[in-house]
């Protein structure tokens, strides 16, 4: 039986795949704090002088970060920054901070000694916020895994008690920090450097194997020095690499949703050869996923709808309406206007003119009926109706296209989770 393990492990991607092509797995672990934050600080106000004396309340106990705070101080004291730059610093202000705490919070885990304290205490710092966390509560509800194997945080993850117990860890660290549509800060963000407590995690398991999974842009950071620092990581623990960049819409998912994956295999099991799954043929398009009768909340009011057809938003792919394939779908696109949206085709419901200028009219030989359309109360619904077609007697609308979003179960097939 496979013994897999997951980081970043959000709703269980892999589990369900492993679960659709039913292969007997056991679930030793997984990882994910669903966005749950407690660590980094709420900044109140956007000015050198706050944003100072932040710093200053800080204690710093790792002696780059005392750099970082210095040099901060420092950018701070400079006169006439521009409302941009007090919100980047304050950015790095608050990236700072939370780093500290995270450090502090590791400095009490090191004089506990068990795994279960360990556990227990990570598990009070979270314990007012697990409400928040839907993400676990998915998981939770969706897969054979005690609350005991599952862990709010992989900073604070002791893997070491796994050693040896796992053969596949799968996981991609946050993609924010290397995105081509994000600020790509890369391993400076605080997201960016959860790449290396990946890698921490590789080196306590020695899994047989891991597939880390991130952006293509991954690849083009920092002129591909970002990832040319992470392939050194990989080759220094151990593992045989293989990478490329995949495309689910090449998978039988009518997503264009392109993602670097890299697999390791530990090098004393002598794989010498692995090849990536070869592309199949699309035989779906968005539109066999749609659902009918869907409720009036996704539909966008006018706003929306110009924000949506923008043609500045359609060139750069920022929406899309009626596509065959659907655009990679992002975080929180079901609070926004970017993404996939879909015009509803009411053609087979439409007169065609022939028959709407018969409807119309007013009859024929001795026969005399009113015209009339859009009713507030309908007609009788008759059996004979189908034969009619008469304003007079029948029920008839005016409605246009309507613009909606894609609702979270379709997204949801997007995604794999059919």
């Amino acid at each position: 039986m496979l013994r897999i393990a997951t980081v970043f492990s959000g709703i269980g991607a892999i589990e369900h795949a492993l679960e659709r092509m039913q292969v007997k797995h056991e679930i030793i672990f997984a990882c994910d704090n669903g966005d749950v934050d407690i660590f980094t600080p709420k900044i109140a106000e956007l000015s050198s002088d706050y944003l100072g004396n932040m710093l200053n309340s800080t204690e710093i106990i790792d002696s780059n970060l005392q750099i970082k705070k210095e040099f901060l101080l420092q950018k701070l004291k400079e006169t006439h920054l521009s409302p941009k730059e007090l919100k980047e610093y304050g950015i790095q202000v608050g990236m700072l901070m939370e780093q500290m705490k995270i450090l502090q919070t590791k400095q009490q885990l090191k004089t506990l000694h068990s795994f279960q304290e360990k556990k227990e205490f990570i598990d009070n710092l979270y314990s007012n916020k697990l409400k928040n966390n839907k993400v676990m509560q998915s998981y939770l509800a969706n897969y054979n895994l005690s609350k005991e194997h599952y862990h709010q945080n992989v900073c604070f993850l002791d893997a070491s008690f796994y050693q040896k117990k796992v053969d596949l860890l799968v996981g991609g660290s946050p993609c924010q920090s290397f995105s081509l549509v994000g600020k790509q800060r890369g391993l400076e963000d605080t997201r960016g450097t959860l790449f290396y407590e990946y890698a921490r995690l590789i080196k306590e398991i020695q899994p047989k194997v891991f597939i880390y999974e991130n952006v293509k842009g991954l690849l083009s950071h920092n002129r591909g020095e970002t990832f040319k620092i992470m392939e050194q990581v990989f080759d220094a623990l151990g593992y045989t690499r293989y990478k490329a960049v995949l495309n689910a819409k090449d998978y039988g998912i009518p997503q264009n949703r392109e993602r670097l994956f890299v697999v390791g295999f530990r090098k004393d099991l002598g794989v010498k050869d692995f090849c990536f799954p070869k592309p199949i043929l699309l035989t779906t398009s968005m539109q066999d996923f749609l659902l009918d009768n869907v409720q009036d909340k996704y539909y966008l009011k006018q706003k929306g709808i110009d924000f949506v057809c923008a043609s500045k938003n359609l060139t750069k792919r920022y929406t899309q309406v009626n596509g065959k394939i659907a655009l990679c779908q992002k975080k929180n696109q079901q609070y926004n206007w970017h993404g996939d949206f879909i015009q509803e085709s009411l053609e087979k419901y439409f007169l065609s003119q022939k028959v709407k200028d018969y409807v119309l009219s007013s009859g024929t030989k001795g026969f005399f009926s009113k015209p009339k359309v859009d009713l507030n109360i309908a007609r009788p619904l008759l059996t004979t109706m189908h034969k009619m077609h008469r304003a007079g007697v029948d029920n008839y609308v005016n409605t246009q296209g309507r613009l909606r979003k894609l609702t979270p179960k379709r997204v949801f097939a997007f995604n794999g989770f059919l």
